[in-house]
């Protein structure tokens, strides 16, 4: 683990060069340890969440190919259940056709090779289908923002009676498959990275060594009990995850003048899924 804190720091601007660190590390390590290595060789936060998102993609998947940037497809503008989503997946005489859209997909338009998009059937069950980013049929939408991760491009996509094959659909159980797990696999997985982001900043500060074997023993617990439950959240994975977050806003006060205002801003992002996780562990403790 070690080994990463002295690559050097890669910033978006350097993308395809942490491709070809992403393509090693996927080949030779988990995606727990790859979220930690390419996290600690990140420039930025924002280049950390594109790390851990990039493992969390490997649980969906595992068959994703280690070059490749992918992205899950699922939210779309004013829909907050799953259920309610228009994009829709029909069947032909040969094939199945995706139509539809949905916001804020990242690395969209220059970098993204694979989509995983969760679409409804006309059964209104749901699924989710995996294809290349230039298929025929996609186009892209005007850039999109977000107050957070704000070096990470995003932009919308839409579908256009695009050709589905038999062998593209990952699942047809897709919100208990797809759209559930991932969420634990991307708090993980984006949790690890931040952490050896802040591991690497602090990295030059001798009188933090303390601090800092404290948050490597705290990212070790979290893998530890991820591999123990891979699948879905445990309260005892939810406690570590919660407790790294706090450790990493402590260690935070301890960061340099331009990495703390990374910092107060990308962590929003952990921010969000607190209410969310406080939820699924009152449901698991029942």
């Amino acid at each position: 683990m070690l080994q990463a804190l002295q690559q050097p720091l890669l910033a978006y601007s350097d993308i395809e060069t942490f491709r070809q660190q992403m393509t090693a590390s996927f080949q030779y390590s988990s995606p727990q340890q790859s979220a930690f290595f390419l996290g600690a060789q990140s420039a930025t936060p924002g280049m950390a969440f594109l790390a851990g998102y990039q493992a969390a993609i490997r649980c969906l998947d595992p068959r994703c190919q280690f070059d490749q940037f992918a992205a899950f497809c699922v939210s779309e503008k004013g829909i907050k259940k799953p259920w309610d989503m228009a994009s829709q997946l029909d069947q032909s005489e040969s094939a199945w056709q995706l139509n539809g859209r949905k916001g804020f997909v990242m690395l969209v338009p220059d970098t993204i090779d694979q989509l995983y998009v969760v679409a409804k059937c006309s059964d209104g069950s749901l699924s989710c289908v995996q294809l290349a980013a230039d298929s025929d049929g996609i186009t892209i939408g005007e850039p999109l923002y977000a107050p957070f991760v704000k070096d990470i491009p995003h932009a919308g996509i839409h579908f256009d009676n695009v050709v589905i094959q038999d062998d593209q659909i990952l699942t047809t159980e897709a919100h208990q498959q797809a759209n559930k797990p991932f969420r634990y696999w991307e708090d993980v997985h984006v949790t690890i990275a931040m952490a050896g982001w802040m591991l690497r900043q602090l990295t030059e500060m001798a009188e933090f060594e303390a601090s800092k074997a404290l948050l490597l023993e705290k990212i070790c617990q979290l893998i530890e009990k991820f591999e123990e439950q891979p699948d879905y959240y445990s309260v005892a994975a939810l406690d570590v995850v919660n407790e790294c977050h706090e450790l990493l806003e402590m260690q935070s006060k301890s960061l340099g003048a331009e990495a703390l205002k990374l910092w107060q801003v990308d962590r929003l992002l952990l921010q969000m899924g607190l209410k969310i996780r406080h939820q699924i562990r009152l449901k698991l403790l029942k």
